[in-house]
């Protein structure tokens, strides 16, 4: 008998610690994305706060916006659409403007499953406030 059984607690181990390690490299993967994307928040909310400033008119901001949107977002590696922009506020001399961008992270993504299981994301989400120039000229 008990040569019957030799090495299978070898073979026991081996295939429980591929799961575990397999398990592990996926929270770390997943760890990672919400790193890049937490980064890619923050940046487009700085950037965002920032040509809104610098903007003229409410139209020209807009754009602006979404240009730095989209350039925060390619330069961490997401696609165009992925950050959401709010900015709240009134533009005026001296008033403060709030800027919030979102977006959320894919938790399980199985493939051939996807359709049949809800969709697990965490929200990512990142703000900046800005001031207006006081002495500005008025548009």
């Amino acid at each position: 008998m008990i040569g019957d059984e030799r090495g299978s607690a070898v073979v026991e181990t081996a295939l429980l610690g591929a799961m575990l390690f397999g398990l592990v490299i996926q929270v770390l993967v997943v760890v990672g994305q919400v790193q890049r994307a937490a980064l890619a928040t923050a940046s487009a909310s700085r950037e965002v706060g920032r040509v809104v400033v610098a903007s003229s008119t409410e139209a020209e901001a807009a754009w602006r916006a979404r240009a730095a949107t989209v350039t925060a977002a390619r330069d961490h590696g997401l696609g165009d659409d992925s950050l959401a922009v709010r900015v709240t506020g009134v533009r005026g001399r001296g008033a403060l403007m709030r800027v919030e961008v979102s977006t959320e992270v894919p938790i399980a993504d199985v493939p051939l499953l996807g359709p049949f299981l809800r969709r697990v994301a965490v929200p990512v989400i990142a703000a900046h406030t800005v001031r207006l120039d006081r002495y500005a000229s008025a548009p």
